[in-house]
């Protein structure tokens, strides 16, 4: 995970110090900072973008593209690289070689923090190593601080996004969806979750029994705090307050609405703060407990149930259980294999007719498919059921830090 935003920030501002051009960026040669300003898929669409000679070669804004017209180029090229979050990214590589002979992958397994220093590092040097990047987009900082410049790219392919809600596409190339999802022990609660509501939290008999990770020192439970406080959920958490008790929701000073409200009697109740999702899981879920806590958690961990021994079961909170971690496909800009790159960010997605042998890692229990013609993993209670918060990059990327701000001051 992304460590706290200002420990990024001496990185995204020395990157941002270089101009497009003199980096070998795929922006605008005449007034970048114009182009920066817009999304460039979208200006591209309109024939407004004033393309640079690698976005004009590498058909970066082509849509129309299929799998065998890039295999041929991609033969060409001989390999891509991608930086990946995720250690299945070697399964995946195998996959796509298997598939496509004659095109070598090299994965690398790397850290979101460690990836993104490095990826940056290696672009603002003029060395165009990875080819593909795997992370997800947390606090809006990948689509403002590098889409918006022209250092990655969104691929967008046609006829694969015609299988996934816009509301996903609108600003990255989204792969499948993970939660940050509450957690209870079935074993100690066998006739269901012990809290409904997310205000429960809040209540006498759950101080210090609540496990997350504290949004000061990771990047995704600061963006996933501050989902509270913006959009629709501050109505929506204020009239779920109201269902829960019968009364109105009273603000407390220094609360502007009742996502503030809810993050203040949450840190007043003394949750417990843990260093991974890992530690939480197990402490959640291992059996022969009597009074087990409950803990916020990446709802990947419920894939370890069955080798851990665990009884770790999700719960559907009301209102909501925070936005969604979308895990996103980038080609980075003037990357050397950019046929290699777009192949291989279609056949994650599952190519053209949902063929899953590279995707079937990433579609595991805790994990969505954002495709419509692809089924998530069997015993996945359906996405569409789920009370998931809307992703708006913007929302996050500009209330993220006085969210973070409002916790510090709580102490």
């Amino acid at each position: 995970m992304l460590q706290h935003k200002r420990t990024l920030a001496g990185i995204l501002a020395a990157t941002m110090m270089f101009s497009l051009t003199a980096c070998g960026g795929g922006g605008a040669t005449t007034d970048p900072g114009s182009d920066a300003a817009q999304d460039p898929n979208e200006a591209a669409a309109a024939g407004t973008l004033q393309l640079s000679e690698w976005e004009e070669s590498s058909g970066i804004f082509n849509t129309d593209e299929t799998d065998e017209e890039l295999y041929e180029k991609a033969k060409e090229e001989g390999k891509v690289t991608i930086y990946s979050i995720s250690s299945r990214i070697t399964k995946v590589a195998n996959a796509f070689m298997e598939k496509y002979p004659g095109v070598e992958v090299e994965p690398f397994d790397i850290s979101t923090n460690e990836l993104l220093e490095k990826v940056t590092r290696e672009y603002d040097a003029g060395q165009h190593v990875a080819d593909v990047v795997h992370i997800k987009d947390q606090d809006g900082t990948l689509y403002n601080e590098y889409i918006l410049p022209r250092k990655f790219y969104n691929y967008k392919p046609a006829d694969i996004l015609s299988h996934i809600d816009e509301k996903y596409t609108k600003t990255q190339t989204p792969m499948y969806v993970e939660l940050t999802q509450l957690f209870y022990n079935s074993e100690a609660y066998p006739d269901g979750s012990p809290v409904t509501n997310i205000w429960q939290l809040t209540e006498p008999d759950w101080k210090g029994r609540v496990m997350m990770q504290n949004p000061l020192d990771n990047l995704a439970w600061g963006s996933w705090i501050t989902g509270f406080c913006v959009g629709d959920v501050p109505d929506e958490l204020a009239a779920s307050y109201k269902e829960l008790y019968g009364k109105e929701l009273t603000l407390s000073d220094g609360c502007e609405n009742a996502g503030y409200e809810f993050l203040k009697r949450l840190h007043d109740n003394e949750p417990i703060f843990t260093s991974s999702s890992d530690e939480i899981a197990e402490a959640v879920g291992t059996k022969g407990q009597t009074n087990p806590p409950i803990g916020f958690c990446a709802s990947s961990k419920l894939r370890k149930n069955e080798d851990n021994n665990w009884c770790l079961a999700p719960v559907n909170l009301e209102p909501t259980t925070g936005i969604p971690q979308i895990n996103t496909l980038y080609v980075v800009g003037e990357c050397e294999h950019p046929n290699a790159a777009k192949l291989l960010v279609r056949f994650m997605m599952g190519g053209a007719d949902g063929d899953v042998s590279g995707y079937k890692y990433f579609n595991t229990l805790g994990g969505w498919p954002v495709r419509d013609d692809i089924e998530p993993a069997e015993g996945s209670t359906p996405y569409s059921d789920l009370h998931v918060s809307d992703f708006n990059v913007t929302d996050i990327y500009e209330n993220i830090n006085p969210v973070r701000d409002f916790w510090t001051l709580l102490g």
